[in-house]
């Protein structure tokens, strides 16, 4: 493969935009927005991409055929904090290492983990080539250390190919401690949810393969008793929630659906949002080392967001029942491990062809 690369560092992102990379329809520029948040525009003829650099390598927003498909939320741009619930308005983040979800009773860890906010020490950019084609790349690399527990370097590195509607994550996770890892780690991709959208996945359509786990708001007011009938239904029916229909069902504030999913025969693992023209969004993911996608659900008056395919080691639950359950995995000292997942866009011809491949995926599986 062949790649030239650009690093950057904050003072290259001013109230202007400057253009780092420009090689065809490939363009990637810098610009801060009033927040003071560092902002990377990626850019293809097809695609455009808002990357944080030094916000935990989110992906702020996307936007396809210049329709933005990145959830409704109350952020209208990233704000200067660390904290989750006060910035979260983006498209994509990364969650771990240590933890990937809320912490249960007696536990105390930052929600979703140190990666979300992670400052990266290394950044940069590229144009590289492969047998794919030519693509641009965005990535980076930030370093973990906690004494006597935690060393690792986290590199996530999103490539975005000429003519592309889909994007590719590659992940490459180094254990640099002289005893084993156990890390989880969940990637939080939220879509803008669609009424009269079908979920189509590569799962059984059954109570082993597919879990909810109910919102509990712990009161009795209408809005905590309409979710807490819904999600009874949903625990008998998970399939309810295939067909996204604001007017019967309820995930106000969010609910959470935890999915072990069937792959092909590369290993990968596919969801859509099927939406009502035909075209869809997509998440595929690399099914042995992350085994489970979590479906997320966000709608209420202020926010519509849906999680068709978060794919991770585990479930939705505290830190202590990942570890009693086994839902980590483990790097042996030095050792590096390669995470993979894409998503993107589809049109409704290439949604056709994909549910066609999930459906064959389906009927191997029985």
């Amino acid at each position: 493969m062949e790649f030239t690369r650009v690093n950057f560092k904050p003072s290259f992102f001013g109230d202007r935009p400057l253009e780092l990379l420009c090689d065809g329809e490939l363009r990637a520029a810098t610009f801060r927005y009033e927040t003071g948040v560092c902002g990377l525009r990626i850019q293809n003829q097809h695609c455009s991409m808002v990357v944080l650099p030094y916000m935990g390598q989110q992906i702020w927003s996307a936007k396809f055929h210049g329709r933005d498909l990145t959830q409704r939320s109350i952020f209208d741009q990233p704000q200067a904090t660390t904290k989750f619930g006060d910035n979260y308005g983006g498209l994509l983040l990364h969650c771990g290492l240590t933890n990937i979800n809320a912490p249960g009773e007696g536990e105390d860890y930052p929600l979703h983990g140190e990666l979300p906010f992670a400052d990266y020490q290394e950044t940069y950019t590229g144009i590289g080539r492969d047998e794919k084609g030519k693509f641009l790349a965005a990535g980076g690399t930030f370093v973990y250390r906690n004494s006597q527990e935690y060393h690792y370097a986290y590199s996530p590195e999103l490539r975005l190919y000429e003519n592309a509607t889909v994007v590719e994550m590659h992940i490459d996770i180094h254990n640099r401690r002289g005893r084993e890892l156990d890390y989880m780690f969940m990637c939080h991709m939220n879509w803008l949810a669609v009424d009269g959208s079908r979920l189509v996945y590569s799962a059984k359509k059954d109570k082993d393969h597919i879990q909810a786990d109910p919102t509990e708001l712990g009161d009795d007011s209408p809005r905590a008793v309409r979710v807490r009938e819904y999600g009874k239904k949903l625990l008998e029916d998970p399939t309810l929630a295939d067909v996204l229909d604001s007017a019967v069902q309820c995930y106000d504030p969010e609910m959470c659906v935890n999915i072990r999913y069937e792959s092909d025969e590369n290993g990968w693992a596919h969801a859509m949002q099927v939406m009502p023209g035909g075209d869809a969004c997509y998440v595929g993911f690399r099914t042995n080392e992350l085994p489970y996608a979590l479906r997320w659900f966000c709608r209420t008056e202020d926010e519509d967001g849906i999680g068709i395919a978060l794919p991770t080691t585990g479930t939705n639950r505290s830190t202590a029942y990942q570890k009693e359950h086994g839902y980590y995995n483990t790097l042996a000292p030095g050792a590096h491990e390669s995470l993979r997942f894409d998503f993107g866009y589809l049109d409704s011809e290439h949604a056709k062809t994909m549910e066609s491949r999930i459906q064959k995926i389906l009927e191997h599986a029985k």
